[in-house]
């Protein structure tokens, strides 16, 4: 019962909270790459198919092995890990947060 009531009050409330507002970036703004392996600094203008270097798949750390779901190279240490070499290129993410 207190689930269902939960759940209905949740449910209510859940049109009251305003989603978070997107902060317009222009293409000459700096901005920071998204994709999981690159954090590069960039212009939106200078973004192109082959500029990111970056891992699509999940990070895994499973029984001390620590792997990139997209990449086939499992390490031990967290060290290794980071220093994986991206699998894949494409464009910068630069989506920017709010």
């Amino acid at each position: 019962m207190l689930q269902l009531y939960l759940w209905i009050t949740m449910s209510m409330f859940r049109n009251m909270i305003p989603a978070p507002k997107k902060k317009i970036v222009g293409p000459n703004e700096p901005q920071t790459c998204r994709n999981k392996g690159c954090g590069k600094t960039l212009k939106e203008k200078d973004s192109h198919d082959t500029a990111c270097s970056y891992n699509p798949g999940l990070a895994i750390f499973h029984d001390k092995m620590r792997e990139w779901k997209c990449c086939d190279i499992h390490v031990k240490e967290f060290d290794e890990f980071i220093d994986i070499p991206p699998c894949a290129k494409g464009w910068h993410n630069s989506d920017p947060m709010s």
